[in-house]
């Protein structure tokens, strides 16, 4: 797992700068644990080897009094002003598949027959599912718009967060102000400078996938 802890250290390295100068959310991030832990992730959940190791390796703090609708207390990862990822944490991630893997409105819900039993939400933004595919190799990120069908992120979970990576440090250069205070769009400069950076990473289809995920463009 020497590549996913790599892509994660830069990840928490630019989290945590711009959390410091910029974050809107106390306490509500990922961090390494000291030791492996028993994440507590419902047996019902299928997990990769590279998700396995995410969620006994890092912590997801949640804050103290943050709650979703769904009961749920999450991180929250944001690239500046422009958007903001919500993670579950783990013993909380079978409520994050309700409508989507899971059906109805209580115990024993039924399977959906049109998703894929090894596709795992891990975590949404503006409620679009975004999922590890938990059967193929490296744990591909795929996302959902709108209920459309899953599209390719990137071929592995430490590509995933290489890309959070560089879109937080991005933001920490902007010094957070991503999106334009006249238009609410998203900067042109930023846009300039994660684009080809995200395609070197990623290939060109996942990083056009990535910016249209995020409303970028």
């Amino acid at each position: 797992m020497d590549v996913l802890d790599q892509a994660m250290a830069s990840f928490l390295k630019w989290q945590d700068q711009y959390n410091e100068a910029y974050g809107l959310f106390k306490e509500q991030d990922i961090r390494p644990l000291a030791e492996f832990c028993d994440p507590g992730v419902d047996d019902r959940i299928p997990l990769s080897p590279e998700l396995q190791h995410f969620y006994t390796r890092y912590e997801i703090r949640s804050g103290s009094d943050h709650i979703t609708s769904l009961g749920m207390k999450s991180a929250a990862v944001e690239i500046g002003d422009a958007a903001v990822l919500f993670f579950p944490k783990p013993e909380h991630l079978f409520r994050q598949q309700l409508g989507y893997r899971w059906l109805g409105t209580g115990e024993p819900y039924q399977a959906s027959p049109s998703w894929p039993p090894e596709h795992v939400v891990i975590a949404n933004y503006n409620d679009d599912p975004l999922i590890v595919d938990t059967a193929s190799p490296a744990s591909p990120v795929y996302g959902r718009i709108d209920g459309s069908g899953a599209f390719p992120l990137a071929d592995s979970l430490a590509d995933f967060f290489s890309a959070l990576a560089l879109l937080i440090e991005a933001a920490v250069t902007m010094e957070g102000n991503v999106t334009n205070e006249e238009t609410f769009e998203i900067e042109a400069a930023f846009v300039e400078e994660v684009r080809p950076k995200l395609m070197q990473l990623l290939d060109e289809e996942k990083a056009e996938n990535i910016m249209k995920y995020l409303s970028f463009y």
